[in-house]
C-alpha cells in the first residue's frame, strides 16, 4: 500500500494557519519527501516523523515556497543524522534546481560540511524515469510554470499502483499523461474559474480547479487532491473542489495539512 501525508497543502503565501506544499510518501521500505518549503522540519514534526525517517527528497523546483527549507533539513542530518549513524536519505531535483540548493546551503551554514547526500541529477527539459532499490519507481515530466524555475512533475509507482504530484503547473496536456490511470492526482489548483473568473484556463504559471478536474478525468486517475490553492480562497475551499467534480466523476478533495490517505 501506499500512504499520502499531506504536510503542508498552501501557496507560495499561505492562508493563515496554513504552510506551503510539501508531501510524504510511504511505501514499503520507501519514504519520499516531496518538496521542502521553509516550515519543512515543523511540518515532519507535527504529522509525528523526524527527518531521519525520510530515504528520498524530491524536489518539484527551485522556488523557495518549495525548497527553502532544505538547508535547514539538511542542517538536521549534519547535527543529529549523522551522528545516529542513520543512512542518508537521497536527494532527486533537475539539474537546475541542485545548484540553488547548494546556494540555499552555502549562504545558511557555510561553515559546516554540507551532509554528503547522495545525489541524483535529473534533466529538466525531458521525461525521465528512475528505478529505485526500494522499490519505488520516479518518473516525472517537464511542466510549465517559470523559466528560472522549471518544474518537474512526479509520478510515483510502488506495486502496480501511481501517485502523482504535478508540483506548481499552467494547463498541459502533459499531466494528464503522466497521470494516467493514477490512483491518486495531487494537482495544483491555485485559482477558481467560478469565484474569480478573471483568472484565465490557460495561465501560463497555475492551473484553476476546473483544469485539476478536467485533467483528472482525461487522465482516468481514481481521485484528485486540489493544493496549492491560493489564500484568497482561505475557507472557499469546497467551492473549488465542487468546480472540480464538474468535470470529474472520481473522488475530490481539498486536503488540510495533517491529513493523509492510504492507497490499498
Amino acid at each position: 500500500m501506499i500512504e499520502v501525508h499531506y504536510l503542508g497543502v498552501g501557496a507560495a503565501v499561505p492562508a493563515p494557519g496554513e504552510t506551503n506544499c510539501s508531501f510524504f510518501v510511504r511505501a514499503g521500505t520507501a519514504r519520499l519527501l516531496v518538496d521542502c518549503g521553509p516550515a519543512v522540519l515543523q511540518q515532519l514534526a507535527a504529522a509525528g516523523l523526524t527527518p531521519g525517517e525520510v530515504t528520498r527528497v524530491f524536489l518539484t523546483h527551485r522556488h523557495g515556497d518549495h525548497a527553502l527549507g532544505f538547508p535547514m533539513f539538511a542542517l538536521w542530518w549534519s547535527m543529529f543524522g549523522q551522528k545516529q549513524g542513520l543512512p542518508l536519505p537521497t536527494v532527486v531535483a533537475s539539474t537546475v534546481t541542485w545548484p540553488s540548493l547548494q546556494v540555499l546551503w552555502d549562504n545558511s551554514y557555510g561553515e559546516v560540511p554540507p551532509p554528503p547526500f547522495p545525489r541524483v541529477e535529473l534533466p529538466p527539459d525531458q521525461p525521465s524515469v528512475r528505478v529505485l532499490s526500494d522499490g519505488l519507481s520516479l518518473h516525472t515530466r517537464p511542466l510549465p510554470h517559470s523559466r528560472f524555475a522549471p518544474v518537474l512533475g512526479l509520478r510515483v509507482e510502488f506495486a502496480g499502483r501511481a501517485v502523482v504530484f504535478t508540483g506548481d503547473t499552467a494547463p498541459s496536456p502533459e499531466i494528464a499523461e503522466l497521470a494516467h490511470a493514477a490512483e491518486l492526482l495531487v494537482h495544483d489548483s491555485a485559482y477558481s474559474a467560478t469565484i474569480h473568473p478573471k483568472y484565465p484556463e490557460e495561465s501560463s504559471s497555475h492551473c484553476t480547479a476546473s483544469v485539476a478536474g478536467k485533467n483528472a478525468a482525461a487522465a482516468g486517475a481514481r481521485r484528485l487532491a486540489l493544493v496549492h490553492i491560493n489564500a484568497d480562497y482561505a475557507g472557499q475551499h469546497e467551492a473549488l473542489v465542487d468546480e472540480a467534480r464538474a468535470h470529474f466523476d472520481g473522488e475530490v478533495t481539498a486536503p488540510r495539512a495533517g491529513e493523509q490517505i492510504t492507497i490499498p
